[in-house]
């Protein structure tokens, strides 16, 4: 086999000639193509290089390990990093792996540790960049639509399921949904599926370098409908990163004809980004002060990110005329107009969170009031 290239980044120089000497004498396998003694010297060297492996100390000045790696994931997409470090704690495992390092050393090693960990490393991932090619060439590129709202308690996480199953049911888009509230998502349990893997399982796993490896952990709804859930426990959320998601968005978007998203109800990175490769962005509210106060600041945000109302559509979602205000009343609140207006349907909603099966799946739910509404909404977004 053709030898194996490496670059070496340690901040210890003394470390660094103690690897060069276990490599040199297997000569055969392993030929090192330079050395690095922080992070931003392994970015430069890699616009002059093009190493197999990248041998990567987690601490290091300037830029550490795991910011380079997160980088490298991102610009060297070829090239494969394995994390070194003096800490054995499964926390550390976890954090190189969420930034995309593919293998982990705890100094100090030895001779045999160090050789078989980066011949198994290679020859697990040396074929990576040709599977990634398979498995996306040709494919199109798929309209990105955002659930998004200010206000928790609107029914934003209901409207974004019902609309992918209408759109992979009536429409037949090859449709995706996302639950990127990643603290609070609710998408799994409004389907029943409360054991399913989810996108923390994904990047846990490193399974983010292309379609094939994401497969196996989207659930599939129906054959037109796949989903991708949110972390079981919140605080899983702080381990999910805006790099990891947009490399799942950038393989997922040649896959499918359309993405829906539920988003939390934040500005963080991970939404702001999101809200900025929307094609759509359907900011959900309803009639209550609360949430139309709410709607009005999130408008503002919006307006100030540079998003226009060909991008932004208002929903007002349980409308009722009941509680006194009328419909033109609505309407005149928005300078922007109304793009949907979902009745109220209260038994509906009730009976299909809690039997964990969505109202649109019903072969009878264009007969619904709100069923008809969301059918009206998806002959536009299907266009």
């Amino acid at each position: 086999m053709s030898k194996i290239k490496i670059i070496i980044a340690d901040d210890i120089e003394e470390t660094r000639n103690v690897i060069k000497k276990i490599l040199s004498l297997e000569n055969d396998f392993f030929e090192i193509l330079g050395e690095a003694s922080n992070g931003e010297e392994v970015l430069e060297l890699l616009t002059k290089v093009k190493p197999d492996i990248v041998l990567m100390d987690i601490n290091m000045p300037v830029l550490n390990g795991l910011e380079a790696t997160e980088k490298i994931t991102n610009l060297f997409p070829n090239v494969t990093v394995i994390i070194m470090s003096v800490q054995a704690e499964s926390e550390y495992l976890k954090k190189a792996m969420f930034h995309g390092a593919k293998e982990y050393i705890i100094k100090p090693f030895n001779y045999e540790v160090l050789v078989n960990t980066i011949l198994t490393t290679y020859e697990k991932y040396k074929d990576k960049v040709v599977k990634v090619a398979y498995f996306e060439e040709g494919q199109s590129n798929a309209k990105v639509i955002t659930f998004f709202s200010s206000k928790g308690g609107v029914g934003k996480s209901i409207l974004a399921l019902n609309t992918a199953v209408t759109l992979s049911k009536k429409h037949l888009k090859k449709t995706i949904l996302i639950d990127l509230d990643l603290q609070f998502g609710d998408i799994s349990m409004l389907v029943n599926q409360y054991s399913q893997k989810t996108i923390l399982d994904v990047i846990e796993d490193g399974k983010i370098e292309s379609y094939e490896n994401i497969k196996p952990y989207l659930y599939e709804f129906n054959e037109n409908l796949h989903m991708l859930f949110a972390p079981t426990k919140p605080e899983a959320a702080e381990y999910i990163g805006k790099e990891s998601i947009e490399k799942i968005m950038k393989i997922l978007k040649k896959q499918y004809d359309v993405i829906i998203i539920d988003t939390g109800i934040n500005f963080n990175d991970s939404t702001l980004y999101i809200l900025d490769l929307s094609e759509i962005v359907l900011f959900v509210t309803t009639m209550e002060i609360v949430a139309l106060k709410n709607t009005k600041l999130g408008l503002g945000v919006m307006q100030s990110l540079g998003y226009d109302k060909n991008k932004v559509k208002l929903i007002i979602n349980n409308f009722t005329t009941k509680y006194g205000i009328s419909k033109a009343e609505a309407e005149g609140a928005f300078r922007d107009g109304i793009y949907a207006m979902i009745p109220e349907e209260q038994s509906t909603v009730s009976i299909s969170v809690n039997k964990g099966q969505p109202f649109c799946d019903s072969p009878r739910y264009d007969k619904l009031k709100i069923g008809k509404a969301i059918d009206i909404m998806c002959k536009d977004l299907a266009i």
